[in-house]
């Protein structure tokens, strides 16, 4: 996934959007519209000018966001507040091309509002996440939503602990499997944050949702340092359901606390089972 820093955003943003008098009151308008009132619009108009609030503009061409300002923002940020900015002021005639400029394939379905809630989510992520380069998970995001699923508030908080991150290697996390096949399944995990991980697991939290068994629901991991690596994994028994799956996990502490609400869905598993008479007892990693 393509990473995006939270100025490159902004900006691409700002050549977009009608209404809009300077980058300096672009960004305060934004900011307020996402909960945040680090910057408060001046009652002059003849201090609403790009020299006047060259502070509030540098968010726009070069800085990234502090963490004071993070601070300033409700965890989650405002997303239905953001998304209404967005839309109010994204013309239908400049949809198109802010969603190629943002990295929606063409020829997507448009959706004003999908698409505006889209932006104000990856907003979000900058404001949750220790650092300021963060995937840019936008077309993920769309997709979801036009799909007719929801996203809801909490998926934009931060990790449990300040500094915490995780990378986990997103490929082969889907499976096609036929009724009473054996899937093994496997993860690639990084301990991309500041802290060492001590008593954490994985644990299947949707287990009665599910027709597929995974042979554990709970598996512990080893206690990991800054920068490091582990893999583990699990067989899941497709029995004997046709359909689509998700198996839905967690990394959890010791406490059985959720350590990253933020990355709700990089632990999940979907697998795709359908019936083959012919085939039984066969196991596929």
């Amino acid at each position: 996934m393509i990473s995006i820093k939270s100025y490159e955003f902004l900006k691409r943003l700002y050549g977009y959007l009608n209404n809009q008098k300077n980058q300096g009151t672009f960004v305060i308008e934004l900011f307020n519209a996402a909960g945040s009132r680090y910057f408060t619009m001046p009652a002059s108009y003849a201090k609403r000018t790009n020299d006047y609030l060259e502070a509030e503009r540098r968010y726009v061409k070069d800085r990234s966001l502090t963490a004071e300002i993070k601070a300033s923002f409700p965890n989650p940020i405002d997303v239905g507040g953001l998304a209404d900015f967005i839309a109010k002021n994204l013309k239908e005639n400049k949809l198109l091309l802010c969603m190629t400029a943002f990295g929606i394939p063409a020829k997507t379905e448009s959706d004003l509002g999908k698409f505006a809630r889209s932006l104000a989510m990856q907003f979000g992520l900058f404001v949750t996440s220790p650092a300021d380069d963060v995937d840019n998970s936008i077309w993920s995001v769309y997709q979801t939503l036009l799909q007719g699923k929801e996203i809801k508030n909490e998926d934009l908080h931060g990790p449990r602990y300040a500094g915490d991150d995780v990378i986990v290697d997103m490929s082969g996390r889907s499976h096609d499997a036929v009724c009473y096949e054996i899937i093994h399944h496997v993860w690639l995990i990084q301990n991309h944050g500041v802290h060492e991980w001590r008593g954490r697991r994985l644990v299947l939290v949707n287990g009665h949702e599910i027709r597929p068994r995974p042979r554990q629901t709970v598996i512990p991991l080893p206690d990991l340092k800054p920068g490091g690596h582990t893999k583990i994994a699990t067989d899941i028994d497709a029995r004997g359901f046709e359909g689509n799956f998700e198996c839905k996990w967690e990394m959890q502490d010791a406490d059985g606390e959720n350590c990253f609400p933020n990355h709700r869905w990089d632990f999940n598993i979907r697998i795709h089972v359908t019936l083959d008479p012919s085939v039984g007892g066969k196991t596929r990693g």
